[in-house]
């Protein structure tokens, strides 16, 4: 009995990490990853097994998330770029393009699908999520009118671009909750 006692334990230590480890192999599937290296998934799975979530739970403004996201981004680039530096389908948008939208994508799951997070911290952190831009995401904002300065993620080369995108969305949704 010591030994399941034991067992027990040693799962329930391990399972926020196998939490965040399920989201960051969601946020780098294979319609994800598929523009970058062969051999680029694991670098980048690795950097987001380095993002301090748990900070998530003391930040208290939008402007605090913003800032914890730019600099797990900054992280997130530098892996991305280690390996794609070279990769024309990633750059030059390989920051606030492809490494917003990966991140982005494991912050999502890790808050919204996860249960990492109290109910309580997910009502309070989910407000401040950013949406990961894609292709399809693109097309929607086209066809309903909306101008864009790019039309494909590697074209999302600055900070400018991607919060343009985000205001967009977040100013539409917010009078619907």
């Amino acid at each position: 009995m010591e030994k399941l006692s034991e067992e027990f334990k040693r799962i329930k230590n391990g399972h926020g990490d196998a939490l965040r480890l399920r989201s960051a192999r969601d946020a780098t599937g294979p319609s994800v990853i598929r523009v970058f290296t062969k051999g680029s998934r694991q670098g980048l799975i690795d950097c987001l097994m380095k993002v301090d979530i748990d900070t998530l739970k003391r930040l208290r403004s939008q402007k605090a998330y913003q800032e914890w996201f730019e600099r797990n981004l900054s992280s997130l680039a530098r892996a991305i770029n280690k390996s794609n530096s070279e990769n024309s389908r990633v750059q030059p948008g390989y920051k606030w393009g492809h490494g917003g939208k990966v991140l982005a994508l494991y912050v999502k799951s890790v808050v919204l699908n996860a249960r990492y997070f109290t109910d309580s911290e997910v009502s309070r952190i989910s407000k401040w999520l950013y949406v990961p831009v894609d292709g399809i995401v693109m097309d929607r904002l086209r066809a309903l009118g909306i101008r864009l300065p790019f039309s494909r993620i590697k074209e999302i080369d600055t900070k400018k671009k991607f919060y343009l995108v985000q205001q967009i969305l977040d100013e539409a949704a917010e009078p619907h909750g």
